[in-house]
């Protein structure tokens, strides 16, 4: 199986099994506490919502794309919907991937570089995506000064809607 195969293998299955009630939401600390191997032989990434909140942030996402109404309105909201009780692990993938031309582009002009992922922390990010209790507290407090002078920008303005 292909390097890429297998790391969107692992963000499916990952937020397959966060929807199916599989893997509980626990902070990794060991290697070996990072994947549960299923009987399949697939290797499913823990997740946690906490951990997903930290990197929505910290990576940047929130530079274009709000939470509860907080953060940048140049890509879409990506609030969870209340009617949807379980993740769609492969719509998530397929609407990064569909986007990831323009986030690439967006994210070298705005960042002066691509934003990079591991399999494990996108499986992290989708988790909190998808968490309505985790997203009612999340505010615009919790952006880094950074982040908000990025969204501030001239070209952000300029596209702000």
């Amino acid at each position: 199986m292909t390097r890429q195969i297998r790391f969107l293998a692992a963000i499916v299955l990952g937020s397959l099994a966060v929807a199916y009630g599989g893997v509980s939401a626990v902070q990794p600390v060991k290697a070996s506490e990072v994947f549960s191997k299923t009987p399949s032989g697939y290797h499913l990434p823990f997740t946690s919502s906490e951990r997903g909140r930290d990197l929505f942030v910290n990576k940047g996402c929130v530079l274009c794309h709000s939470v509860n109404g907080a953060g940048g309105k140049v890509g879409p909201r990506l609030d969870a919907n209340p009617l949807q009780a379980q993740i769609d692990a492969f719509d998530f993938a397929a609407r990064m991937w569909r986007g990831a031309e323009a986030m690439i582009a967006f994210q070298n002009m705005e960042l002066g570089f691509q934003i990079e992922l591991t399999g494990e922390e996108l499986a992290h990010i989708a988790r909190f995506l998808h968490d309505l209790e985790a997203q009612q507290t999340f505010s615009e407090d919790e952006i880094p000064a950074n982040i908000r002078r990025l969204m501030r920008s001239r070209l952000l303005k300029d596209l702000d809607l």
